[in-house]
């Protein structure tokens, strides 16, 4: 039967991998950390231990034949975790290399014994496990060593991580069969883009959220950003949404919200195509502010359009933008779509929902979006995720993709498997007609719904986007009878 004890946990203070883990190291246990020199192993090791001298702690780092503390320490100056009270303090750097030298294993391990006890340590440090190895007469003596390292932390409950390299020979080394817990992390490139990144490989008792994580190193220190379709929560039977949000969600444009039966479903998610500049920012944004209208509060998340313009392009079109955000009814997020982590996006995206109590999202340029992802092949399930979560948070949204073609019947989706999620599709497009580009409307998909799927024109206005009552207008353009500007 396995000690109590020993299931108590250690919290990292590392964001997202505590999370990762299931809820942090177990105290008393070996983990190991494996990674390319830059990957971010001494950071990720000195960011834990002043976090548990922070909580009045003692811990211990150890070096063997690594960089010199003073020149570590002066590196680590620059990062928010780093206090200087706390060295020698609570925080203790020791070199070993030379013991190593002179009395080899034995010597090393009866080192790191008296440094544990006469700290009372409840967090170490071994930097350079690889040197360590070389030191080890036989593979069985470098066994025997980790045993009587996992013996030392079983008896003092103290947790130890051992920082090791992944340039060895074999990609299987014997101590990864004894340690509690191992973890890997990675710096690679992918074409321009260099991508960090962390796999827990391996950890003993507990359930643990498997898979490559995004990480990254800011001033802050080191951030763990969990796969985003894993962690959040999907609906299931004992989800119950409010009964005031399964309401219609209307866009307060007479034809539209006749064409989709007074609104779109509450809680419902609904992708809105259309090639470039054929209206489905402008489109969004009057969705959301009808909804600030109706004091339901409303975000919008855009990745080329930034708030500032946002709210000069409303002034323009007097949809009341800047009055809505400065009330408190409209928030506005932009995020560039150049380079990112797309977990962290919809973090921010859920938090915003969840602190701002909003009721209607318009997630402007699903293709942007999909510049953030290291693996774009996960943009469908990450949307997916997404849009489980909002409804279980009773949210209507909106996403909008924008289709290759500029102009003609071709309607070709750039994201694979995205309409699949989608409960409503609503199509924008362009039809040229005698040299005259003509605006179409209709609703491809509602689920669960009787709607309108006959097809209208709809104009830009200084009001906004206004859809014609009848469908008659876009039956002249489309069988070729509309009369272009010059016959009027």
């Amino acid at each position: 039967m396995t000690d109590s004890h020993a299931l108590d946990r250690l919290d990292t203070g590392i964001p997202g991998f505590d999370t990762i883990l299931n809820g942090g190291l177990f105290k008393g246990g070996v983990y190991i950390v494996e990674g390319a020199p830059g990957s971010g192993k001494t950071i990720l090791a000195n960011q834990i231990c002043f976090h548990r001298a922070g909580k009045g702690e003692s811990t211990i780092y150890i070096t063997l034949l690594a960089e010199s503390h003073t020149r570590m320490i002066s590196h680590l100056r620059g990062m928010d975790f780093f206090r200087a009270d706390l060295i020698a303090e609570s925080i203790y750097y020791i070199s070993a290399f030379k013991v190593l030298e002179e009395g080899g294993l034995v010597g090393l391990l009866k080192s790191i014994q008296q440094a544990v006890h006469q700290r009372d340590a409840a967090f170490v440090v071994l930097d350079g496990l690889v040197s360590a190895e070389e030191f080890a007469p036989s593979p069985r003596d470098f066994k025997k060593f980790i045993h009587e390292l996992q013996t030392i932390t079983s008896m003092t409950g103290c947790t130890m991580m051992m920082l090791s390299s992944t340039e060895r020979s074999a990609s299987f080394r014997p101590e990864h069969t004894m340690v509690d817990g191992m973890f890997e992390l990675s710096d690679h490139l992918d074409g321009v883009r260099s991508l960090r990144s962390i796999v827990i490989r391996k950890m003993r008792g507990t359930s643990q959220m498997r898979g490559k994580h995004s990480v990254e190193i800011t001033n802050a220190g080191i951030t763990v950003r969990p796969r985003i379709e894993s962690l959040l929560q999907g609906p299931d039977g004992s989800d119950e949404v409010a009964e005031s949000s399964l309401a219609n969600a209307p866009f307060q444009i007479a034809s539209l919200d006749t064409m989709v039966g007074g609104g779109l479903p509450g809680t419902s998610n609904t992708l809105l195509l259309g090639p470039s500049g054929s209206g489905k920012t402008l489109l969004g944004l009057q969705f959301v502010m009808a909804g600030a209208k109706l004091g339901e509060k409303g975000l919008y998340v855009g990745f080329y359009e930034r708030p500032g313009h946002l709210r000069t392009r409303s002034a323009k079109l007097d949809l009341g933008i800047g009055a809505a955000a400065d009330a408190g009814m409209l928030e506005l997020m932009w995020e560039t779509p150049i380079e990112g982590v797309i977990d962290h996006v919809v973090e921010r995206v859920v938090r915003t929902v969840l602190e701002k109590g909003i009721k209607r999202l318009c997630f402007d340029g699903l293709h942007g979006f999909m510049h953030h992802a290291e693996f774009p092949t996960r943009t469908r399930a990450v949307v997916g995720a997404l849009s489980s979560e909002l409804k279980r948070m009773g949210v209507t949204s909106i996403f909008t993709l924008e289709t290759r073609d500029l102009v003609g019947p071709r309607i070709e989706i750039p994201i694979d498997g995205v309409s699949s999620i989608a409960e409503n599709i609503i199509l924008l497009r362009h039809v040229e007609l005698r040299s005259q580009l003509f605006r179409l409307i209709s609703i491809m998909k509602m689920r669960d719904r009787a709607y309108d799927s006959r097809i209208r024109e709809f104009q830009i206005t200084d009001r906004g986007l206004l859809v014609a009552d009848t469908f008659d207008s876009a039956e002249q353009i489309l069988s070729g009878m509309a009369r272009t500007i010059e016959d009027k």
